[in-house]
């Protein structure tokens, strides 16, 4: 009875979801290291954020301490949340501390985290989100739904488990940080091919950050698991430099010291990498459905999703001038349904904002009392042709072989030439004799129910993408018959099928391997390994984990000529290394177990509809679930068990070495 319950969940979900996950899981990971690195905020900075005022009117410019939404101004004073109504004919008309405290609480949730002190917030369509100075993140929602309650504050969020989500030692200095939420207010996304797709019964909330170097944006979303692991490429492919960003209805805008500006629509589901609940293409094609048509939500969504688009500088004449304070809201419904806001000065030194629809060329200017500190302008933005610094792009070289089982073929040469382990596409270039063909790869990152203490790519295990294969019309051009007749013969039945291969990625190494022909693999490295596919070693997969690093820190290892108590205190700081990483395995171990327990769930419920008139429904989601549901699923046990097992056999060799070097340092206490 149990498992047919189980079951039946699987169907209940896919009606309530319109993006991430299907079936439960537990937290997967060490304890979460971010609570060891709380934020710490200057006071200064309170007063370079109030650029509204102090208890403004209105709030015009989105900051760390001053926001809106549809519904209400808000602001923080004395680390607590103000409200009043945007709208003059409704309560409150005047500033009021929200929900009665200022403060995050729920007396009705057992468990719930307090705090005593909010220090920033964001807000966009019905939501506010604050962050407390213990570094966590709440919500509060006002519009009801059926998948979280409305009018309460939420302490944690995510699916399949609802957890804390928390600022770590990577996002503590982040310079800027916004919710955007996509749901029915803006009613529809309109595709790459102009096809417009019906929100659907829910909503994704995405919180955008970007990251100290102003080159990274990672992300977290409530319907994924509750952490910051996932990117998007910043603009041109992620060199440029940023210092600020907005974020509205999945729409991020960013700004640059000289007033160089981008936008870009993108959120989990539009990127591609929702196959759960959506169908995706890269094959053009005209919908007949409008956005306001719920079934538009069922038709196929474009591939590859939108890049980032430049947007026009800001003419600067006379006393004008910009800052990084941006601002980027939702106004109605669809993708142009947004405004830009630069706070700054007109040409006669009047403070105000420059402003703009999304797709429009021209800037105005709306006079504002906003309240701006010595050296808040953008100084080199007055010069519209400067250029403001560039960063090293992720993009990275990598070159292999093609293999079938352990056997090389050596027909042809593979490079991709820019291949970028945020996201994004990339080159394949396949060498023959002298002539190179250049085809297309667009890989999105792999659906997991594993939070992550780590970043998957750059820290251990590798970033798993679902890829799909393009051939560009002029791919053969120019390339002699018996070349063009090889490639088109090899490829020209993957041309354009969304997660025909899948890429498992690191900084060192790319494999690229066909779902539909088994021991098909292509192994790409950069290099610093061997490049003998039999060869490669699976404990890369591990050795640049936090446990690792922690081990050979400073912090436990005792100097030349210890004294007694450096002894005892080294003692001390292994033992309880040794504590958490002991910890570390048993959850290692249970996620193995949740692994398989959710193909136990799902395979069944998979197969029940596959083989019965069920796969036809598609309202709910049924046979959109069903499409790629049970590879996903199947990788992700694979990928976690591998990740696992390795990881869990390289603590115990760590905890061996602890041990060892708690009795060296007790014996050498004691002599």
């Amino acid at each position: 009875m149990v498992k047919y319950k189980k079951i039946f969940s699987i169907f209940y979900i896919s009606f309530l979801l319109s993006s991430c996950a299907l079936v439960k899981a537990v937290y997967l990971g060490p304890e979460d290291f971010s609570q060891k690195a709380a934020p710490q905020f200057a006071a200064e900075s309170y007063n370079a954020e109030n650029i509204n005022g102090v208890f403004p009117d209105a709030v015009y410019i989105k900051t760390r301490t001053q926001t809106f939404n549809l519904y209400h101004y808000y602001i923080i004073s004395d680390g607590r949340i103000w409200y009043k109504s945007i709208d003059d004919a409704k309560e409150p008309v005047s500033w009021t501390l929200f929900d009665e405290t200022g403060v995050p609480h729920n007396s009705r949730k057992q468990g719930f985290t307090k705090t005593e002190r909010i220090t920033e917030l964001s807000a966009d369509a019905d939501e506010l989100v604050a962050l407390s100075e213990e570094g966590n993140f709440y919500r509060y929602c006002f519009d009801k739904i059926i998948a979280r309650k409305t009018g309460v504050w939420l302490d944690r969020q995510g699916w399949p488990d609802e957890e804390h989500l928390r600022l770590d030692r990577r996002t503590a200095a982040n310079l800027s940080w916004a919710l955007g939420k996509r749901n029915d207010h803006v009613l529809y996304y309109e595709d790459a091919f102009g096809n417009q797709h019906h929100n659907g019964t829910m909503e994704i909330a995405t919180t955008y950050m970007l990251l100290e170097d102003g080159q990274e944006i990672c992300y977290a979303d409530t319907g994924l698991p509750t952490d910051f692991s996932r990117n998007y490429i910043g603009p041109e492919r992620g060199a440029f430099k940023a210092v600020a960003l907005s974020a509205s209805a999945s729409t991020m805008f960013v700004i640059n010291t000289t007033g160089e500006m981008y936008t870009r629509l993108a959120d989990f589901d539009t990127t591609g990498s929702d196959p759960m609940f959506f169908k995706y293409t890269y094959i053009p094609y005209q919908s007949d459905l409008e956005g306001a048509d719920y079934f538009s939500n069922l038709t196929e969504w474009a591939l590859p999703a939108e890049d980032w688009r430049p947007q026009p500088r800001i003419p600067l004449s006379g006393l004008a001038a910009i800052t990084r304070h941006i601002t980027i809201l939702q106004n109605g419904q669809g993708n142009g349904a947004r405004e830009l806001r630069v706070a700054g000065l007109n040409a006669e030194g009047d403070t105000g904002y420059w402003t703009k629809a999304i797709f429009d060329d021209v800037w105005e200017f709306k006079t504002a009392p906003l309240y701006f500190e010595t050296g808040a302008m953008l100084p080199q933005a007055s010069h519209e042709n400067t250029q403001g610094a560039r960063g090293s792009s992720l993009d990275k070289y990598y070159s292999g072989s093609w293999w079938n089982e352990a056997e090389e073929e050596n027909l042809w040469q593979y490079e991709i030439p820019n291949f970028n382990l945020l996201e994004g596409g990339c080159d394949l270039r396949i060498i023959g004799n002298g002539e190179i063909c250049v085809l297309k790869l667009y890989p999105v990152e792999l659906w997991t129910y594993l939070k992550r203490d780590y970043l998957p790519g750059r820290t251990g295990s590798p970033k798993l993408f679902m890829t799909t294969l393009v051939i560009p019309d002029d791919a053969f051009t120019g390339l002699s018959e018996e070349f063009a007749g090889a490639l088109n013969e090899k490829f020209k039945d993957k041309n354009k099928v969304f997660f025909r291969y899948v890429i498992a990625a690191s900084e060192n190494y790319i494999f690229l391997w066909d779902t539909k022909e088994k021991g098909s693999v292509l192994f790409l490295t950069d290099g610093t390994i061997s490049t003998k596919y039999p060869e490669f070693d699976r404990n890369l997969y591990v050795q640049r984990f936090e446990e690792l690093r922690r081990y050979h820190s400073i912090e436990f290892i005792a100097g030349d000529d210890p004294a007694s108590e450096e002894l005892q205190q080294k003692i001390d700081l292994n033992s309880a290394l040794r504590k958490e990483l002991k910890h570390q395995i048993r959850l290692l171990k249970w996620s193995r177990l949740t692994s398989s327990e959710i193909n136990f769930d799902f395979i069944p419920a998979f197969y029940t509809i596959r083989l019965s008139p069920l796969r036809y429904v598609d309202v709910p989601k049924l046979r959109t679930i069903t499409s790629y549901g049970e590879q996903i699923v199947l990788i992700n046990s694979a990928y976690n068990n591998t990740i696992s097992n390795i990881r869990i056999k390289h603590i115990e060799n760590i905890i061996a070495d602890i041990e060892d070097r708690i009795r060296c340092y007790r014996k050498l206490k004691n002599s």
